[in-house]
């Protein structure tokens, strides 16, 4: 049986998983050339030339004739290089601020967009005007533009496909960090959260700045986990919130059925605090850009913690809760 506390384990099986996936993956030579001459919409479908079952099962999702082109295409005005994907709760505002940096990427001043999974409705364009060459940077049709938000993880394969579709060339990024860790994390998010007057499973912050004194301090005694027992955040991890995010392998092999070993970046978290630096020129040579800017940057601005955990108490997990888990 799997648990959670598995996780050196399962870290050093994802990359294994990645190249048994990718071998696997449905490829066109004829049609990967053609969308590296293409751009934006204009991408060629994808299909499968697989003849087993569960590739038939694919084909349906990805074949030229079953994949129609999305009704607002044509509006698409960015060209999409990257995306950071997950994990949630791993770093990856500190992962924006520092591509943020980077004078050859443009990341929108907002992070976590949620596009693909809230906001496809609004469309191709309201997505292309959420991105902007920066000010003195290369224009529009040389500058790297790409976005990060975590719950993309766990798309469903059509909006992963849909992805693949308009953007064939994309690169994406992940970071793993320990499973009991990051569920820990989102679980105290979420019971702040719901301090707040949020719902369950609605991971939304609120600046503390804002709140009164008294107020605070009531969340702060509310929000503290010594007053659930074990079996509270058992129950909580049982939602799709929670297990859907806990589940590296099933994440990462729906967005592998569709970018090659090659596309998908796999970081690991504790490298964030050890080596903040080679993770960011592991980045940069995932980007195939220079690294150059974050050998300037100070030690002190590097390693500070961005989006942390909020309140004013950090509370680790007890050791009965982690041997659950």
């Amino acid at each position: 049986e799997f648990r959670m506390s598995d996780f050196a384990k399962l870290l050093g099986n994802l990359k294994s998983t990645a190249k048994k996936a990718s071998s696997t993956s449905p490829k066109n030579s004829t049609n990967e050339k053609k969308r590296e001459r293409d751009s934006g919409a204009s991408g060629s479908k994808l299909s499968s030339s697989s003849s087993s079952s569960s590739s038939s099962k694919r084909r349906k999702l990805v074949s030229r004739d079953d994949f129609k082109l999305p009704h607002d295409a044509k509006q698409l005005r960015v060209n999409l290089s990257f995306l950071g994907i997950g994990a949630q709760k791993s770093g990856t505002s500190w992962l924006h601020q520092m591509l943020s940096l980077h004078e050859d990427l443009s990341l929108p001043k907002q992070k976590e967009i949620h596009f693909w999974d809230w906001n496809r409705r609004k469309g191709l364009r309201w997505y292309s005007d959420q991105f902007s060459p920066k000010e003195g940077g290369v224009g529009r049709n040389t500058q790297m533009f790409g976005e990060i938000t975590p719950c993309y993880a766990v798309l469903d394969e059509e909006k992963v496909c849909e992805i693949k579709y308009l953007f064939p060339n994309l690169k994406v990024i992940f970071i793993a960090r320990d499973l009991v860790d990051r569920a820990w994390s989102a679980l105290l998010m979420e019971l702040r959260n719901s301090i707040l007057g949020l719902d369950a499973g609605v991971f939304a912050k609120r600046n503390d700045e804002s709140i009164c004194p008294r107020e605070l301090q009531r969340i702060e005694r509310d929000s503290n986990p010594d007053r659930y027992d074990d079996q509270y955040f058992m129950d909580r991890l049982m939602h799709s919130t929670h297990s859907s995010r806990s589940n590296y392998a099933k994440s990462l092999r729906s967005w592998l059925k569709y970018f090659s070993k090659e596309q998908i970046l796999i970081l690991d978290y504790n490298d964030l605090s050890k080596k903040p630096r080679d993770l960011l020129h592991g980045v940069c040579a995932h980007l195939d850009i220079k690294s150059d800017v974050y050998c300037e940057i100070p030690d002190s601005a590097i390693s500070e913690r961005v989006n942390a955990a909020a309140g004013k108490t950090r509370h680790s997990i007890r050791t009965s809760l982690r041997t659950k888990m």
